[in-house]
């Protein structure tokens, strides 16, 4: 059974008719008014407490623990932010773990199926979650007599080390869906470099190529004995709509 522990309730007026979005997120938009959110990437104010007409006070919980309408089952301990459907259904809770620079709260009491009432623990608004990828670099070594597809964490990882085993590869990138589930709280803007080291014993070069949904920006081929930098920039972290550019930075002699 959903329960609820009153910290801090605040009112607004209401910017739009709101009478069946009582413990769904709402959002505080620019005029002071309180509406439904307009995506899934917005930061909410806090769940709301009642269930008003337009013009009317919305009382919104913004800290403590509230009743929330969930759009799926979702565990004790899970991050949510706001579900977005459509302008008239927006605000029920969704897992966000991965995309925590959106999350607003974390369940208590599980939602068992979608259009359950569980409980979360809202908590303060962390909106510039940007710097998602760890300064921490594991190595790999390929020397696949064959085309490589390397993996996302391989690229997140920093560092790969690529022996093209007798001939020229054209290798291929992680797609971008990939790329974005590997990196934490992904949004778009989030960034990584990596690099690819060419350790060929001969003259064999590596040409990087692009996966579903990523775009390929400069020069992608990595001669014997060079190396070059890349920066994957996330532009789309949607759930079916995923996008990563990829720029090349430059090769160096090793």
């Amino acid at each position: 059974m959903a329960t609820e522990v009153k910290v801090l309730d605040l009112s607004w007026p209401a910017a739009e008719g709101l009478s069946d979005d009582q413990y769904k997120f709402v959002v505080l938009n620019s005029s002071g008014l309180v509406r439904r959110p307009d995506s899934a990437s917005e930061v909410c104010i806090g769940i709301l407490q009642n269930a008003p007409e337009s013009g009317e006070a919305a009382q919104v919980r913004v800290l403590g623990k509230s009743k929330v309408w969930a759009s799926a089952a979702i565990g004790i301990g899970t991050f949510i932010g706001p579900e977005y459907v459509s302008a008239a259904d927006a605000g029920k809770a969704q897992d966000n773990s991965g995309a925590l620079a959106y999350a607003r709260a974390v369940m208590v009491e599980a939602s068992g199926a979608e259009d359950d009432l569980g409980s979360c623990l809202i908590l303060g608004m962390c909106p510039a979650i940007t710097d998602a990828v760890q300064r921490v670099t594991t190595a790999t070594t390929k020397s696949t007599a064959g085309a490589v597809t390397y993996s996302a964490a391989e690229l997140v990882g920093g560092l790969i080390l690529r022996d093209p085993a007798g001939t020229a590869r054209s290798d291929v990138t992680p797609t971008a869906a990939q790329i974005v589930g590997a990196v934490a709280a992904a949004i778009a803007t989030s960034s990584f470099e990596f690099i690819i080291r060419n350790t060929a014993d001969g003259d064999e070069t590596i040409t990087l190529t692009a996966g579903s949904g990523v775009t390929l920006s400069g020069t992608m081929t990595i001669a014997q004995n060079n190396s070059k930098r890349f920066l994957a920039v996330i532009t789309n972290a949607g759930s079916g709509t995923e996008a990563v550019t990829i720029y090349s930075l430059g090769t160096f002699v090793h």
